[in-house]
């Protein structure tokens, strides 16, 4: 197929997971990344949720971060920076130090003039915003507050450090469109392949915000009364589409991918995930938390994705849902399924990963992109864990337990607080 894009390399950070393969098996095992939090913030504090899927244990040395710049970077950065090396290791690229640029590695047979950066970020760099702003808030001096917080706390630091990082001197671009921001760099990275203006791409998302120093995202969250309140089991209370779910948990992680042209990638004799066959984005432009409750916006979203890939709605196997677990979203998202498949939907398997990981907001589409190409690479579907109780508003095969399945064609939506609408078309290779 012309203009397909495909998956050379993945990396993953994640509340079930620190690299692709305990990602993977944490995924294929069902496994909950949520855990009470221990931090005053949050035990102290009249906040209602006391539990997320932070990402523990994580060292930022130990995935090739120097000592000396962890202080200067905040933990969103760690996390798209340990998943970029991943990506490019697996993807068979070797890196090299540059001789002349500090901490810069050279990607060896690839043209860094034509190596672009694309990674999508919903919030950026909270845990340094609420460290430095409190510091500067209870003492009024500059002295104690951390020279670089502001390079630290933008959005575009994860793109920007990775593409120091692998010298890529391509197209390097953020985005930060809330809840589909990875999806939507992802897509971004394929229009950039498609139009010749990008021979390869490190592509994905990434968040910090469920181990902030405060639990000021938590916080904020809880505000919005959009979290689960099932703090006597923590690791039952994400439950996409499930009839006793009462709102999401909160996640964080980073996944990068390495995506290049198929003639490409088969040339250097590449191994390939999946490819990405389509894409699409749109808003509601009706609502900044609440999705568009017909469910059209996202039937227009899937056709006109479907269309860019030249493929037929029949084709498709398979969707990974946005899928968090609260009560509108689900419920829109399955009534929107069933008005685009017709009577088909019966025959078209959905999944959140969201069940396991949480909701990383920038990150979770790029994680579920992630799981998703080894899905189908693999052969098999990952669980939509604590699902028990079917919701009669939420009427779709909802895949409960790993499925052996090898769909062609699988779909991955996004949603973003804003209205933004995004969705992948994925094809086996």
């Amino acid at each position: 197929m012309p203009n397909r894009i495909v998956i050379t390399g993945i990396g993953a950070v994640s509340a079930i997971g620190h690299d692709r393969r305990a990602f993977w098996e944490g995924c294929l095992a069902g496994r909950s990344g949520a855990r009470t939090l221990d931090t005053p913030w949050v035990k102290d504090s009249d906040v209602d949720t006391k539990f997320a899927c932070p990402v523990v244990g994580f060292e930022p040395t130990d995935a090739g971060i120097p000592a000396k710049d962890v202080p200067l970077l905040d933990r969103n950065v760690w996390f798209a920076l340990a998943a970029a090396a991943q990506a490019v290791e697996d993807a068979g690229l070797t890196a090299t130090p540059d001789a002349e640029v500090r901490g810069r590695l050279n990607l060896s047979g690839v043209d860094p003039m034509r190596l672009a950066t694309v990674v999508g970020s919903g919030i950026g760099g909270l845990s340094t915003t609420e460290v430095s702003h409190g510091v500067w808030r209870a003492e009024r001096s500059k002295k104690g507050v951390k020279r670089y917080s502001l390079p630290m706390l933008i959005p575009n630091a994860a793109a920007g450090q990775v593409a120091i990082r692998f010298g890529a001197r391509g197209e390097c671009k953020a985005l930060s469109t809330a809840c589909a921001a990875g999806t939507m760099a992802i897509g971004d990275a394929c229009r950039l392949l498609r139009a010749g203006a990008a021979d390869m791409v490190l592509a994905g998302g990434a968040e910090g915000v469920a181990g902030d120093d405060d639990a000021y995202g938590l916080m904020g969250f809880d505000r919005l009364r959009t979290l689960s309140t099932r703090n006597d089991a923590p690791e039952k209370a994400s439950r996409p589409f499930d009839r006793e779910r009462d709102g999401f948990v909160l996640g964080e992680g980073a996944a990068i991918l390495v995506l290049e042209r198929e003639e490409d990638a088969r040339a250097r004799g590449a191994h390939i995930y999946a490819a990405i066959s389509g894409y699409a984005a749109n808003c509601d432009a009706l609502n900044m938390m609440a999705l568009e409750e017909s469910g059209q916006s996202i039937v227009a979203l899937a056709r006109e994705a479907l269309k860019d890939a030249g493929i037929a709605l029949g084709d498709v196997g398979h969707v990974s849902a946005h899928g968090t677990s609260t009560v509108l979203n689900d419920r829109t998202e399955a009534r929107a399924f069933r008005a685009l498949f017709g009577n088909g939907v019966d025959g078209v398997a959905v999944t959140s990963l969201k069940s396991m990981t949480g909701h990383a907001i920038g990150a979770s589409g790029a994680l579920e992109t992630a799981a998703l190409a080894l899905s189908l690479r693999e052969g098999v579907l990952t669980p939509t864990i604590n699902y028990e109780f079917p919701d009669p508003e939420c009427d779709v095969d909802v895949v409960a337990q790993p499925r052996q399945a090898a769909p062609e064609v699988a779909l991955k939506f996004s949603y973003g607080f804003g209205g933004h609408n995004a969705c992948l078309v994925l094809t086996r290779a």
